[in-house]
């Protein structure tokens, strides 16, 4: 591919070569231009180009990109970008239904499956002729019987009778089976029968009499006997067999439908669509086909038992709308004497249950907390009424479907033993092993197997590339909207190799984030086989393995911002390891490194303890975390890492020290916690969802900024207040565009169209308070400045030059203040966070939470990270982080290590200790990476195939 003058962003018009079918790297600092290359340009001319080539009909459902700011680009292929977000935010989707796998799932069980009686177990299948005669094959040869087809109920009613027996007899039948509670079993002429005794169980007509023949599929008496019973009973047939004189009959029974002969219960043949839960043929009707339903929630609805029922226990009574309902609980437990000054914790199990559901009197006192909730439901029409009352629900594991979200009927059918349910409850590492055994020669009939061969195939390949790119602890259950955007992001990927594409453009961006460096080379692998195909694998990525086995590179700087947007250097990678001021290959040949500490700072007495934890896979989990220590949490993805600190730590805390309703994972006891101040999370989500927000709004600098410039001798005379440099609200904002800087126009069939207002210009205000200059730079100027910039500005301004200084301190220097928040990447807001934090006042006694934050970072700006939390420590704060990143790793003070793997592998705790000693241990994973990372000749000598 030849890119030729490409000005995207902050890319300086600049040409690049990149070789087709090849793998490359794409890397340079935090802010250098990686992505507007890869992402803004190369992806969206190449998916541009592929969307033109489609027909007129088809462009108008798929979304309109914008044609990216270049001279030409010759030979691009079809493009597909597997970015590290999840965009996943329904409870439908899965990760089976994510892969696509779920599609081949409901189409084997629909061919292959056999269904089970779901009141006696019994299988359900249509029989015919041939199948009838086989069975009764079993019996012994020679046994005496008759071939009987039943009379329905409504044939034998008074009214019925007489016409039926009449064309009976004119059909050639003489006789029937008579089955009555007083005589027992008889046979009649038909003739002869002016009518039917009382109280009659059964009649069946007889249609032959015969012995069993050696071999009754071949017999054409009995074949034509058994048609001829079907086709009169509407497809139902009975076989008696007759033994000694005195000796009851004994009867078989058959059926040509899809039901349970010795039940009655008719069934659905199996199809596709019956084990779809986005499915009214295969949905639970309890829960709709989501597998739970929305509840209250005991601990959501009593945060604090501590508290009294006067006090404000039941916390929705305490809102003044609902004022009236805490008036009557206090009546009710009068009532009942139901002490209002105990702590709810201390009442007992009957009194609660009262409290909960009432006194069963019809609610004219007080129908119980659950009979409020339900009044509450008539008013669900309105929105604040529906927020109110999902507040406090959580969802509950649906009864009826034990969250399988399929009918009974669904989980009837069965594949190998196991229905639908079983197979998508399997983690995709136990699915490989399983699904691989169903494609042997002997778990399955042969007639089954060459049915499901095709099928099989396309499942196996594609369980096994999930399994290979280190997602292999996920269940196939599991929701798609509690993944990570690497994992996502690896499910893409998979999901791609068992396409087989070839001869596409794959732009991917970092796919080594949250993975430990023990599958770090399973990646490396499936990325080799993308290429492999014929494909050309162009990614973004820091990890020094992930960039050693790429082909080629390409290195973008020297700086971040509009400092950078330069090609530093761009070639083979066994060649530009040589190249003078290439950042990353001084990492790779160990010319630059991140040496660790000297010295690690002595563990304190105290520590936070977690005793018991056992949400999803953690095993009781006990661990310590040494206060005033940098603590980094590690291990296989998978192992437990995020459950323990962020679902159970950090959310246990939270709601101590913040009281809000957040879901806790499982454990028995917290120590420690009253040696904290406070709790910080310091996530990679967004900062806002409005493109209006931006890290000077964000910190507050453009409050200062707007009273700055309200201080001009302009803006004094003109009557100018901060409300006029603001674009939020009325006053000196364009009318137009309502400070947006942009007009959106809707378009029918098409995506809508963002166009520069034309009253502004872009510029969001109006033109007499852009005339408004502070060092020669009016208020759009200033929105446009970049941080560095900006410190120099505002230099003789404390307040707001301190907290531009944080910004550069994070590694943020080259964001521009108004670059709009929807445009970060998740590290960039993660250490827009970190500024926040460290622009407060000087605190200790804080524990900071952090995930992944070297996401995003060069090991260059990973330095800079280093010194941010090592500063916090410093402050007698205490710093958790959960990585996987080596260079950080070996700079904790102390470690914890999950495991020993992921899924039902892991929740373990493997290891804990300083690196050194996580390092001594024999069973830690981690240990063994800690201990040889920094070698020069793991890269430096290291031979790359360019086949």
């Amino acid at each position: 591919m030849r890119l030729r003058g490409a000005r995207v962003n902050n890319l300086k018009n600049i040409n690049i070569d990149i070789p087709l079918k090849r793998f490359t790297i794409v890397t340079g600092l935090s802010g250098s231009g990686k992505s507007s290359l890869v992402f803004d340009t190369l992806y969206a001319e190449g998916q541009r180009r592929y969307v033109e080539s489609l027909s007129t009909y088809t462009r108008q459902f798929l979304e309109k990109m914008a044609k990216p700011d270049i001279d030409s680009l010759d030979n691009i292929s079809p493009a597909i970008a597997l970015e590290q977000k999840n965009h996943v935010n329904n409870s439908r989707s899965t990760v089976a239904t994510m892969s696509e796998l779920y599609d081949y799932l409901r189409l084997l069980f629909a061919k292959i499956g056999r269904t089970s009686c779901v009141k006696c177990g019994t299988r359900v299948e249509a029989d015919n002729p041939q199948s009838i005669a086989r069975k009764l094959a079993a019996e012994p040869a020679g046994s005496r019987f008759y071939v009987l087809a039943p009379l329905s109920e409504k044939l034998l009613a008074k009214k019925f009778w007489p016409e039926k027996r009449k064309s009976l007899v004119q059909a050639g039948f003489e006789r029937i089976v008579l089955d009555a509670e007083t005589d027992g079993e008889a046979i009649a002429e038909l003739a002869a029968l002016d009518g039917l005794p009382p109280k009659l169980k059964a009649a069946y007509l007889v249609i032959d009499r015969m012995s069993l023949p050696g071999d009754p599929v071949k017999d054409s008496r009995l074949l034509e006997a058994i048609e001829q019973a079907l086709a009169q009973a509407g497809g139902r047939i009975a076989v008696a067999f007759v033994g000694a004189k005195d000796e009851p009959w004994r009867y078989v029974q058959f059926s040509s439908k899809f039901r349970c002969d010795a039940c009655g219960i008719d069934y659905r043949k199996p199809e596709p669509q019956m084990f779809s839960f986005n499915s009214p043929l295969g949905a639970c009707a309890e829960c709709s086909g989501f597998g739970f339903n929305l509840e209250l929630d005991e601990d959501l609805v009593v945060p604090d038992r501590r508290k009294t029922l006067r006090n404000g226990a039941v916390d929705p009574f305490t809102k003044p709308a609902y004022r009236d309902w805490h008036d009557d609980l206090m009546k009710f437990c009068e009532k009942h004497k139901i002490g209002t000054g105990k702590r709810y914790e201390d009442l007992s199990s009957a009194q609660r249950d009262l409290i909960w559901n009432g006194d069963g009197g019809g609610g004219k006192l007080f129908p119980g907390i659950r009979g409020c909730f339900e009044e509450l439901k008539d008013w669900k029409y309105k929105l604040h009424v529906r927020v109110f009352i999902r507040r406090y629900q959580n969802p509950k594991l649906c009864l009826s479907c034990k969250g399988s979200r399929l009918k009974a009927e669904a989980l009837a059918v069965r594949v190998d033993s196991r229905s639908m349910a079983d197979v998508l409850a399997l983690s995709i590492e136990n699915a490989n092993a399983y699904f691989t055994k169903l494609a042997g020669e002997k778990a399955l009939p042969k007639q089954d197997r060459e049915i499901a061969r095709d099928i099989l195939k396309q499942i196996g390949g594609r369980v096994r590339f999930l399994n290979d790119v280190g997602v292999g602890y996920l269940t196939l259950s599991r929701l798609g909207k509690t993944l990570s955007g690497g994992e996502c992001q690896r499910i893409s990927l998979a999901t791609q190799l068992g396409n087989r594409l070839c001869s596409t453009l794959y732009v991917l961006d970092e796919p080594s984030i949250g993975l430990h460096p023990a599958d770090t080379e399973k990646l490396i692998r499936l990325l080799h086989q993308l290429r492999d195909h014929g494909n050309t694998v162009v990614v973004v990525e820091h990890d020094l393995d992930v960039i050693a086995a790429a082909d080629y590179m390409i290195e973008l700087g020297p700086h971040a911002g509009r400092k950078g947007g330069e090609v530093i250097v761009q070639g083979p990678l066994d060649k530009v390891l040589d190249a003078k001021g290439c950042l990353t290959a001084k990492y790779l040949t160990g010319a630059f490194s991140i040496p660790a500490p000297p010295t690690r700072r002595p563990r304190g007495a105290k520590a936070l303890k977690i005793v018991g934890a056992c949400e999803n896979n953690l095993r009781e989990v006990t661990v310590e975390f040494p206060l005033h220590q940098f603590i980094a949490v590690t291990g296989l993805s998978g192992s437990g890492k995020t459950t323990l600190v962020h679902r159970t730590l950090y959310n246990a805390l939270s709601r101590l020290f913040h009281k809000e309703n957040v879901p806790v994972g499982k454990f028995l006891r917290l120590y420690g916690a009253d040696y904290l101040n406070d709790v910080v999370l310091l996530d990679q989500r967004p900062i806002g969802k409005s493109a209006r927000s931006n890290p000077a709004t964000y910190l507050k600098i453009w409050e200062d900024i707007r009273k700055i410039l309200a201080n001009q001798s302009l803006s004094i005379r003109r009557g100018y207040g901060p409300q006029h440099f603001s674009f939020n609200v009325d006053g000196g904002r364009c009318p137009v565009c309502k400070g947006e800087g942009e007009i959106t126009l809707e378009m029918h069939f098409m995506a809508d169209i963002r166009l520069p207002c034309e009253e502004c210009g872009g510029k969001r205000f109006k033109k007499n308070v852009l005339e408004v200059e502070f060092k020669r730079k009016n208020v759009d100027q200033l929105l446009h400045a970049t941080v560095d910039e900006c410190i120099e500005l505002f230099r003789e301004y404390p307040s707001t030059s301190a907290k531009l200084q944080t910004l550069k301190k994070a590694g943020l220097g080259y964001l521009e203040l108004g670059q709009s928040s929807t445009t970060m990447s998740g590290g960039e807001s993660q250490r827009l966070k970190i500024a926040s934090v460290l622009q407060e006042k000087s605190t200790s006694n804080m524990l900071y939470v952090f995930d992944e934050p070297t996401t995003g970072l060069h090991l260059d700006d990973t330095k800079r990270l280093l010194a941010v939390l090592h500063d916090l420590v410093d402050q007698k704060n205490t710093v958790v982080v959960i990585e996987h990143n080596l260079e950080l790793v070996s700079q904790a003070d102390w470690v914890i290590d999950m495991g020993p793997g992921g899924g039902e592998h892991g929740g373990r705790l493997v290891a804990a200790g300083t690196p050194e000693e996580i390092i001594e241990n024999p069973e830690s994973l981690t240990g063994r990476f800690l201990n040889s990372r920094h070698k020069p000749s793991a890269y430096s000598n290291r031979q790359i195939p360019l086949a």
